[in-house]
């Protein structure tokens, strides 16, 4: 599972995922005019993963099964 799935139904809207975006940018803002760089970071690296994630990653094609994680494998390493 993934912190931020952009394949779930309520990202479908692009004002969805615009604003998912926008709104951690603008409380960053908030929080450095307030002389709070440190949570203006946080916000900011928020906003640049969601970015990330909602536009710029990679996405399976519509009809193609998502990939499963590592984790999930049958064989847990040992050997024989």
């Amino acid at each position: 599972m993934k912190f931020l799935d952009p394949q779930h139904p309520f990202f479908k809207p692009l004002w969805r995922r615009i604003l998912t975006v926008v709104a951690p940018v603008a409380w960053g803002l908030v929080e450095f005019s307030n002389g709070e760089a440190g949570w203006a970071i946080v916000f900011i690296g928020a906003a640049a993963y969601a970015g990330y994630e909602l536009f710029l990653a990679p996405q399976p094609a519509p009809g193609e099964k998502p990939q499963a994680d590592e984790t999930a494998r049958d064989d847990k390493g040992d050997e024989g």
